[in-house]
């Protein structure tokens, strides 16, 4: 599932500092000394093996006599050797490893920063987790699918959206759809959170007059937490994104949030529940049943309920999804039109891409990263630094053992790699992608979440659903009358249930289709008649995820809760994720392994803080200074924004094109759609493999 929405990751003082978790155990700590800055090594982020879930075998040495002939190729006298960067005249400052929105974030800013930089993706498409896929039908018509994230928000103006702030820093602009809610299907039924001003018809205070146990009770004590984050979320916009970087310069990019602190001295002692687990905070003020179990849902999708989710990810999403103009959106062009702007601001800072290209090896030489070994032999050398936007536990089989970690003078580094691997994961996704007829069906809203049982976890793998039809905002990504449908459980199917099945036995097909009924079951509270209008059915499990996606067990990310103490026993907050540097000088991480963690807003953070960690710190600051005339420039050129929004010409689309009178809505099937007539289901193409009645996977073929 994916994240709606992030904070701008703003910590303040010596919280920006902390951007890798400490353990107690001594060769953490011992790691903690390694740094040189000038290097760019850090102290490494350690866990406890305690936190195991299962270990990811450490890389042995590659033997240069197996990599295969080319412009690299090697003789049998080098055959015990491992890569060196000096075997090849390929040359870059940095070199990018993955094009996830993380991975291009860092590497598009870095070009903008006057680097040489070269990404390697492994897949033939761009985008990693967020991409699209094609799909011809055998009639010739065109869907496209949406692979990743469905729930948007805060990219059709400047906010503190991290992705915005990355397109307003590189000068580009992200055309978007906006919708001004959520259907919302429950034991209870169906109902629907509408985004924006709280008191407005059909705004959240309706919901709770219909739906809380107590009305009174509920809308008195949300409007006393959104009172206590009011402060907090200024806290964050103060000390933006862009002013974060995991060095000595941090002390300098941050200043511009003195004048804010100075002016608010109480936020000071507030700054705790930033980094802390959310409900330490909510707890004080929530007790009424529903309003206890939406912060849950609405925290959910950073992997864990209100208990577990970074307090900072939710002191942005609540006031920011209940304000006046709030809505949510969609990228015209679906998500890979967000990595294609990435990509083109890549190369339009003289960066470069090359797709269909797998790093095997990250080479560590002379006790730094400087370069890496791609599939086939050829060896490409990075200046500056390496940067992997690999999973945790994709990276660190990338790098020497620990015999030649401890040979090249690095042994805290081996002690943080085998630590690392440790990191326990959240489960993995199943997907149904679905191409249907829309005749007769009225507008329905493009996304809806389905929890089963409100008495089971959110974390149970066969109990909350995302549906997202992106075809009700933009036709144009499939054919002419039809409906693209992507459904899918919310990151927490185990891994362990499909491991070792084989991909093209009728006994794995067999269990997709078991694993998906609850799919099938939730599409169909939404349009009863579903199975006949059916043109296209595709599935995806958690093979698909690790084969694809190249992410280890399909994971949906590291499970990370936020709620620890400081080294342990201080009585102050631990940042959970680690930060972006590591014990191995010039080598840097971003993605969602690493602070601040899980979503789309999130790995974009990730990506910036990286570039901005390897840039001088007069180039940072003067990206600041672009992304705040970005955004001053956006409401010169837009002076009517709100009056136009309240007056509707750019209000969000609602599905009975205006806002309903009052009260939270409540639709019965038979008033949103008409039954089709039973038809016969396009069977789904499977690349260069024929026609099938389920295709395969859903991201093509290597």
């Amino acid at each position: 599932m994916a994240t709606a929405a992030s904070p701008s990751m703003a910590l303040g003082a010596a919280g920006h500092v902390a951007t890798a978790r400490a353990s107690a155990a001594s060769r953490a700590r011992a790691a903690s000394s390694v740094g040189a800055s000038t290097r760019f090594a850090s102290p490494g982020s350690s866990r406890s093996p305690s936190l195991a879930r299962r270990r990811v075998p450490h890389r042995r040495p590659v033997s240069r006599a197996r990599v295969s002939a080319g412009p690299n190729e090697s003789d049998a006298s080098t055959a015990d050797s491992r890569s060196t960067a000096a075997d090849t005249d390929e040359e870059y400052d940095v070199i990018v490893i993955g094009s996830g929105i993380g991975g291009l974030s860092a590497a598009s800013l870095l070009a903008k920063y006057g680097y040489s930089v070269k990404v390697f993706e492994s897949h033939y498409l761009a985008g990693g987790c967020c991409h699209m896929f094609d799909h011809r039908d055998k009639d010739g018509g065109l869907w496209q699918f949406e692979v990743g994230p469905s729930i948007w928000e805060g990219l059709d103006r400047p906010t503190g959206n991290p992705l915005r702030m990355v397109f307003d820093a590189l000068g580009e602009e992200m055309p978007v759809e906006t919708y001004d809610g959520i259907s919302m299907w429950t034991e209870e039924g169906h109902w629907r959170f509408q985004v924006g001003d709280d008191d407005a018809p059909g705004g959240f205070c309706d919901l709770l007059r219909e739906k809380s146990t107590d009305p009174e009770l509920a809308i008195k004590e949300w409007k006393a937490l959104k009172n206590r984050l009011e402060p907090l979320y200024d806290a964050l916009d103060a000390c933006p994104l862009t002013a974060l970087r995991q060095d000595a310069g941090l002390l300098v990019s941050t200043v511009i949030a003195i004048p804010f602190y100075l002016t608010h001295p109480k936020v000071m002692l507030d700054i705790p529940y930033i980094l802390d687990s959310f409900h330490k905070l909510s707890q004080q003020y929530v007790t009424e049943p529903f309003l206890k179990q939406w912060i849950d849902m609405l925290a959910f999708f950073s992997g864990f309920p209100a208990e577990g989710t970074m307090g900072a990810t939710m002191i942005y999403s609540i006031p920011g999804f209940h304000r006046p103009g709030a809505s949510l959106c969609a990228p015209v062009g679906g998500t890979q039109a967000v990595v294609d702007k990435l990509v083109g601001a890549l190369e339009k800072f003289g960066g470069t891409m090359e797709l269909k290209k797998h790093v095997e090896e990250i080479i560590v030489e002379d006790g730094e990263a400087t370069g890496v070994r791609l599939k086939g032999g050829r060896i490409a050398r990075a200046k500056h630094a390496v940067v992997s936007n690999a999973t945790v536990w994709d990276t660190i089989p990338l790098l020497p053992d620990r015999t030649e970690l401890e040979a090249q003078g690095l042994p805290q580094a081996a002690d943080w790699a085998e630590d690392m691997a440790e990191i326990p994961a959240l489960g993995s996704i199943m997907h149904l992608f679905l191409g249907i007829d829309a005749t007769g069906l009225p507008d329905l809203d493009p996304s809806h979440l389905a929890v089963l049982d409100w008495s089971r976890p959110l974390g149970d793998p066969q109990n909350v659903v995302t549906i997202f039809i992106p075809t009700v905002l933009d036709p144009a990504v499939a054919p002419e009358g039809k409906h693209i449908i992507h459904v899918y459980t919310a990151g927490s199917e185990p891994f362990d249930l499909w491991e070792g099945k084989d991909r093209n036995s009728a006994e794995y097909k067999a269990y997709k289709r078991e694993r998906a009924q609850i799919l099938w079951d939730t599409i169909e509270r939404i349009i009863p008649d579903i199975k006949q209008r059916v043109e296209v059915e595709i599935y995806a499990s958690p093979l698909t995820h690790q084969r694809f996606l190249r992410r280890h067990r399909g994971t949906y990310g590291p499970a990370l809760k936020a709620g620890g103490r400081l080294f342990g026993t201080l009585p102050l907050p631990e940042v959970p994720q680690p930060g972006v540097l590591s014990p191995i000088p010039k080598l840097v991480r971003c993605g969602d392994s690493v602070f601040p963690g899980v979503g789309v807003p999130a790995v974009a953070a990730s990506g910036a803080i990286a570039a901005s960690t390897l840039a001088p710190l007069p180039k940072h600051l003067g990206l600041m200074w672009d992304v705040a005339r970005a955004q001053g420039d956006f409401w010169k050129k837009n002076p009517t924004w709100m009056r136009d929004y309240h007056h509707g010409k750019n209000a969000p689309f609602h599905p009975r094109g205006q806002h309903p009178a009052g009260g939270a809505e409540h639709m019965k099937p038979e008033e949103f759609y008409l039954a089709a007539e039973a038809k016969t289901k396009i069977s789904a193409f499977i690349g260069k493999g024929g026609l099938s009645d389920v295709a395969e996977e859903p991201i093509g073929g290597r």
